[in-house]
């Protein structure tokens, strides 16, 4: 098999709606600035410009910024390599393989619902031929689950990690069920690193309910939107 890992990009339905709108919204403005008002012609070029400034920074997050990022956040965990792992959220595995390259004696499962709208061709065999390529796959395992009910009983993992993933679920209740269901399958002693644009408060402020020593890092650039990571240790 030859080749290297891919692993799309995020939110690919805004992210191509910004880069189609955004130009257009450029050229209608520029065309339109003879005969429209003035106002209304700045305010579409305005926004335009902005629409396709994002999607070029978001395109760059996804390729380029949460891979250095999200190698920082393993790298901070200060794994032994025999460990057991699960990447809540997983996708087409960044993360997952990020992990499982510090673990030659050890293991971590990936778990996800395989949305497309999350990240683009986001599936189960995507996944799994990206640890393929990584000559990985012999550490991974990939389930299909719901955050909000981890498949795995109690303790099961002595760290878990996630990446981009809580923030999709719709309610703060179920987000913070999902925040509960890892602290539950984390082992004593066990820790955690969740990486993500929106909620991260909330995030550590589940944990701390569930009894995990937790905080949250300063906002993280090298992303857009920008991210936090929060870490935790269950006593």
């Amino acid at each position: 098999m030859q080749g290297k890992p891919r692993f799309g990009i995020d939110a690919p339905t805004l992210v191509l709606g910004f880069a189609i709108g955004g130009p257009l919204l450029l050229v209608l403005g520029c065309v339109g600035n003879r005969v429209l008002p003035s106002a209304l012609a700045g305010t579409m070029i305005g926004t335009g410009a902005v629409m396709a400034t994002e999607a070029v920074l978001m395109t760059l997050s996804s390729l380029y910024g949460k891979r250095i990022l999200l190698r920082r956040m393993v790298d901070a965990l200060g794994l032994r390599g025999d460990e057991k792992a699960l990447d809540v959220g997983c996708g087409r595995g960044m993360l997952l393989l990020e992990t499982a390259s510090r673990l030659p004696r050890g293991r971590v499962t990936g778990l996800d619902l395989w949305s497309t709208r999350d990240q683009s061709g986001n599936a189960v065999e995507a996944t799994a031929r990206n640890a393929e390529l990584a000559g990985l796959r012999e550490r991974v395992q990939i389930d299909t689950g719901d955050m909000r009910h981890l498949p795995y009983a109690d303790a099961s993992f002595d760290v878990i990690v996630s990446s981009l993933a809580i923030h999709n679920l719709p309610t703060e209740t179920d987000r913070e069920q999902a925040v509960h269901e890892i602290a539950r399958v984390l082992k004593p002693g066990g820790q955690l690193a969740l990486l993500d644009f929106r909620h991260t408060a909330h995030y550590v402020q589940a944990l701390r309910e569930a009894g995990l020593d937790t905080r949250r890092s300063w906002p993280q650039f090298l992303m857009f939107p920008w991210v936090w990571v929060v870490r935790g240790h269950k006593a």
